[in-house]
């Protein structure tokens, strides 16, 4: 059983593979308060953000800045809950900000569109690329 466990891992895309990275021109701090001003300046409901490097330093580890902001409007993913309940395990949306061993902060996130591998979302395109424009314009803020 354990070997088909490492070979089920090795014939499916990673999910890396399916990430987009962008640089950030600012800081970590910098770069955490334009995005949520942005998204909340979009009239995206800003539901929580995740410290990663404040968790790891709570338990005695080291961390550079990692932090989830997690952000969503029932208006638009409900629409793609209706259509695959199964949808909301990736919903709200999440952004990840990070910053490398060099102080170069990123955003990574998984376009809306890879949504529809895992969900049965074929009918929901005009969402999904609605979704796909958040994640555009929030990159766009922080850009060089």
């Amino acid at each position: 059983m354990l070997i088909c466990t490492a070979c089920a891992g090795i014939a499916q895309p990673s999910q890396a593979e399916h990430l987009i990275t962008k640089p950030s021109a600012y800081s970590m701090a910098e770069t955490l308060n334009k995005l949520r001003a942005s998204i909340q300046g979009m009239g995206i409901n800003l539901i929580a953000e995740v410290d990663h490097a404040k968790a790891a330093a709570d338990k005695g580890m080291d961390l550079r800045p990692t932090h989830v902001l997690i952000f969503g409007n029932p208006l638009v993913g409900t629409n793609l809950m209706q259509a695959d309940q199964r949808a909301g395990l990736d919903l709200p949306l999440r952004l990840l900000v990070w910053e490398d061993e060099k102080g170069q902060v990123y955003l990574s996130y998984r376009h809306p569109n890879d949504l529809q591998q895992d969900y049965k979302l074929s009918d929901q395109q005009a969402v999904l690329d609605k979704m796909g424009k958040v994640f555009e314009k929030l990159s766009e803020v922080v850009s060089k």
